[in-house]
């Protein structure tokens, strides 16, 4: 069987949607199975904000050690550790850059983009790199809002909270969407993009090696390396809203021996709201499939 038909495999076998794309740095082989299809990123969104904070440190608008005072403002619910900071922290660029993608900080990502100039500034810089399925249109604070009804986005955090506690998440809204209104992007260019980071086009230097070192560091390894030898170096982002379930980055097969993998993967989790046992039980099942294709991969490179 070829590699394309052991993923297909998996996501049959798994009952997912799923845009898969590989591209094998040495050889320029790839594979892809609805490569170009667009699926919400989710948090995948922090590779193009760590991309395009890659270029402006390379133009020298910012340093590493520069330092950002957090105010209360800035706190941004959902994933991440920065929101439960007093107020007045200072954390330097490079440290919100890596609590943003190592433990996708909702709050670090918000300050990173306001930082940059804003989500449009995100956005054209994919563009100009020719990645024109990316789009990024909402910050973490934004995103969230439009998983409640607008009549309760004025609320306080714990009211909210309550609100879920009865209530599913607004399904018909933007933030599900597969269109350009949207936080979206196929697995074809966000693979690209990781490849361009890997080998130097979009940054070099001390910027490149910054923004790579910072990738390997991440912490959330339950889906592409879940099913790695725990010696394989794995520099990757993932990404979680409602049923899709994501993960994208490069991983270390040899010395000269390297695999850009994407997985973007829906599954229907509204049908287990208020089932947390089942649904527990079905988000597993998910990420080790989305693990198998990362345990595929390396075996069909590491032959």
């Amino acid at each position: 069987m070829s590699l394309e038909q052991k993923l297909q495999a998996v996501i049959e076998q798994a009952g997912i949607d799923a845009g898969i794309a590989v591209t094998h740095i040495e050889s320029g082989e790839q594979t892809e199975i609805n490569g170009s299809s667009p699926f919400p990123m989710a948090s995948v969104f922090k590779i193009p904000i760590l991309a395009t904070a890659g270029q402006q440190l390379a133009q020298g608008k910012f340093q590493l050690e520069d330092r950002v005072t957090v105010r209360e403002a800035d706190k941004s619910t959902g994933s991440g550790i920065l929101a439960f900071f007093d107020e007045g922290v200072q954390p330097t660029r490079r440290d919100l850059l890596r609590l943003m993608i190592i433990i996708s900080d909702n709050t670090a990502t918000d300050i990173n983009v306001d930082l940059l100039g804003g989500a449009q500034v995100v956005e054209s810089a994919m563009h100009a790199l020719g990645l024109t399925d990316i789009f990024f249109k909402m910050n973490c604070k934004d995103l969230l809002k439009e998983l409640v009804p607008s009549e309760i986005r004025a609320l306080s955090v714990e009211e909210i909270s309550a609100w879920w506690d009865e209530h599913d998440i607004v399904r018909d809204g933007v933030v599900l969407s597969r269109t350009s209104d949207n936080n979206v992007s196929s697995a074809a260019s966000m693979t690209r993009l990781v490849t361009m980071l890997f080998k130097g086009e979009i940054v070099q230097g001390a910027a490149q090696d910054a923004l790579m070192k910072i990738m390997y560091q991440q912490q959330l390894n339950q889906r592409l390396p879940r099913f790695l030898p725990s010696n394989v170096p794995f520099a990757h982002k993932t990404g979680t809203i409602a049923g899709y379930a994501n993960d994208s980055g490069v991983m270390t097969i040899g010395e000269n021996n390297h695999a850009v993998v994407t997985a973007f993967t829906w599954w229907d989790d509204q049908s287990f709201w208020k089932k947390p046992e089942e649904r527990a039980q079905r988000l597993f099942e998910v990420e080790s499939a989305i693990g198998k294709i990362g345990q595929l991969v390396y075996q069909h490179y590491s032959a």
